[in-house]
């Protein structure tokens, strides 16, 4: 529709949103159906008639409704490129078409709201007064970096002895629970458990303390509703298993060959002196980036500015997505009020 002649008046809403009123004149819905029909006359098969050869009358009767569609189809999407062209408006997402007012032998008019991109003229964002920090790496930082190490590269060697905590264990595993209101269960041979009590559940943790190779416990316990395992969640699931193996987790020896074994160091005191420079360098890093933040804080402070709901829905669509992998139950609605204000900040 080159060269169409559009009315096209803006009106303004709040925030960003503008409404789009347009008018496409009769002579060009005319000419457009017109087109339709001589496409459908080329294409359509009538009884009686060769390909292309059905007077136009008789297909204007017979495609009248799939005609109507098709023309009113096309104008829409034709005109509102072009008003979108001839206003200079750049939308965040596709309109939302009102008030649409179509027949043949008329002119074709509806309205468009949509939101635009916002127009922001940033002011006083110079000579801010921002407060730089860096903190000193500690000594604690450098033992915590290679005690990481050391954990990275421990082995497990078999003993035999009571499992202690931090001990590994590998266990036959017996599991009963519920499956769809009936009574179900499962087993897990040879299976390799830490005894880390962040990590493990305390019924756990109470049937393996003090055990060894050979034991054999029966015990229940109850999984929070919120649990991972949406199998399990919220249960009250038995338990039987038997001790197969105790290992315990040596850590390698704090000297130059361990050094030397992380890479392209001589002496443990080369190790922790690269160490610590890392660290220095992610303090810097950090410390850049909080003054970073300071300074988006006290620019929003200064330049307020609606934010488009077109992005905050799309960033509330994202977060539910995300957080329905992991929490399939969740309230959509709660999730959106809770983290509205957060959205927008994030946004501006």
């Amino acid at each position: 529709m080159a060269g169409l002649k559009l009315k096209v008046n803006v009106t303004k809403q709040s925030g960003w949103k503008r409404i789009l009123e347009i008018d496409v004149p009769q002579d060009l819905v005319d000419q457009e159906f017109q087109q339709t029909y001589l496409k459908f006359q080329k294409e359509a098969r009538v009884p009686g008639f060769r390909p292309g050869k059905a007077p136009l009358e008789m297909i204007k009767s017979r495609f009248k409704e799939v005609a109507r569609e098709e023309v009113l189809e096309s104008l829409l999407n034709s005109s509102y490129r072009q008003a979108l062209e001839e206003t200079k408006l750049q939308p965040l997402g596709l309109p939302q078409v009102k008030e649409v007012q179509f027949s043949p032998g008329s002119n074709l008019t509806f309205k468009a709201e949509i939101e635009i991109q916002p127009e922001i003229e940033v002011k006083e964002y110079k000579k801010l007064k921002l407060v730089r920090q860096i903190d000193p790496v500690r000594d604690q930082e450098v033992d915590d970096a290679i005690l990481y190490l050391r954990e990275r590269n421990a082995q497990l060697r078999p003993v035999e002895r009571e499992i202690k905590e931090k001990d590994f264990v590998v266990v036959d595993l017996e599991e009963y629970f519920r499956q769809n209101s009936k009574p179900a269960s499962q087993k897990y041979e040879n299976q390799l458990m830490e005894i880390e009590p962040e990590l493990m559940l305390k019924k756990f943790q109470e049937a393996l303390v003090g055990s060894k190779i050979g034991d054999e416990k029966s015990f229940q316990t109850e999984y929070p509703k919120e649990h991972a395992n949406k199998r399990l969640a919220g249960q009250k699931v038995a338990y039987k298993l038997k001790v197969k193996e105790v290992k315990e987790k040596l850590l390698p020896a704090l000297d130059d060959s361990f050094a030397k074994a992380q890479g392209d160091y001589q002496t443990l005191l080369e190790l922790r002196l690269k160490i610590r420079e890392s660290l220095e360098k992610r303090h810097q890093e950090q410390s850049q980036k909080e003054l970073e933040t300071q300074a988006i804080a006290k620019i929003l402070e200064k330049n307020s500015f609606p934010v488009p709901e077109a992005l905050l829905n799309t960033y509330l669509d994202y977060l539910i997505e995300d957080l329905k992998k992991r929490y399939p139950d969740l309230d959509e609605k709660e999730i959106r009020e809770k983290n509205r204000k957060s959205g927008e900040e994030k946004i501006r």
